[in-house]
């Protein structure tokens, strides 16, 4: 099943079907060609099930996403929702290597009303 991708008015909203590097791997790079992510933050939302990605997975992500961002991209938040345990290990262990060199701010919530409000903030 393809990721679920919604354009709203404040955000992007991305929902993988799978915690599996090819389904995340596709959900960035069609949520990188839409219009609207040079300008708008991003919610993604992770729902419960096996996680498919190892620690390398997270750092091949951040070199797709480091080698397709728009260069004339105003955005900087990320927000990832996660359900358990070893999603938010994974969540938070991709937001400080996405520190590295993306310029964007990764910031791991258990609360879509908290994500929302965070990557509405500006």
């Amino acid at each position: 099943m393809p990721p679920k991708i919604t354009i709203k008015k404040d955000y992007i909203l991305v929902e993988p079907s799978e915690v599996d590097y090819w389904e995340i791997w596709v959900s960035i790079g069609a949520e990188l060609n839409s219009p609207d992510f040079p300008e708008k933050n991003d919610i993604w939302i992770f729902h419960d099930g096996p996680v498919k990605l190892t620690y390398v997975d997270l750092y091949r992500l951040k070199d797709f996403i480091k080698e397709n961002y728009p260069e004339n991209a105003n955005r900087n938040k990320t927000a990832i929702v996660v359900e358990s345990g070893l999603q938010s290990a994974m969540a938070e262990t991709f937001g400080q290597i996405a520190a590295e060199d993306l310029p964007f701010e990764v910031g791991v919530f258990t609360d879509f009303k908290l994500a929302e409000e965070w990557v509405k903030e500006h």
